[in-house]
């Protein structure tokens, strides 16, 4: 076996310290979590116990975490459902060049490297100097779709950039309209070999 280069520890140790800058903070409070009761989000910890578990579920002066879920789960359900929605289109939409889409895809891309904890706080700050009222359904929303749409935007990418155009064009000479096209022969046969690739990929 070949010995390593220089260069190769030392983007191995530049990579390191990317992935610390990414997680180091959630990494951060996860450990002051378990702080004794007499702490807080400080070093040194006072102590380690799961005080500040136990302390979330009771009864609160203030907060309501059951009201906390619920909201969560609706607003999952409207990322969720943005996501599909944009994702699909914006597949449609880049199995094409147009003006701009070399910036908006580098834009999409710079989307993932970017702390979500970043652009969360970016989102309400711009809200909040925009004078719109900060909210989970309005700067909440946002912050989760600048988070989630990146990743459904590149799937959709190499799903219909690796189809067939052949059999869209065989499906217009039928007779078929673009409404049929993209319901029978894009979506349904991107999906059917995403199933295929799937169960493959399971029983492999």
């Amino acid at each position: 076996m070949e010995p390593r280069s220089r260069s190769f520890y030392v983007l191995t140790a530049f990579f390191m310290l990317f992935i610390l800058f990414l997680y180091g903070p959630t990494i951060t409070i996860g450990i002051l979590s378990f702080q004794g009761p007499g702490g807080g989000l400080t070093f040194p910890m006072r102590g380690v116990s799961m005080h500040w578990f136990y302390n979330l579920f009771e009864q609160q002066a203030v907060g309501d975490i059951w009201g906390s879920f619920r909201r969560s789960l609706t607003l999952g359900f409207m990322v969720m459902v943005t996501t599909i929605v944009v994702s699909v289109m914006g597949g449609l939409a880049f199995r094409k060049i147009f003006p701009g889409s070399t910036i908006l895809f580098y834009l999409i891309i710079t989307a993932l490297v970017i702390p979500s904890i970043l652009i969360s706080l970016g989102v309400g700050l711009l809200f909040n100097q925009a004078g719109i009222n900060v909210h989970w359904a309005t700067s909440g929303y946002g912050s989760q779709l600048t988070w989630t749409l990146p990743f459904g935007l590149l799937i959709m990418f190499a799903v219909f950039n690796r189809f067939d155009k052949s059999f869209e064009e065989a499906a217009r000479d039928l007779g078929a309209t673009s409404w049929q096209t993209i319901r029978y022969v894009r979506l349904a046969n991107n999906c059917s070999v995403s199933n295929y690739s799937s169960t493959v990929w399971l029983y492999a």
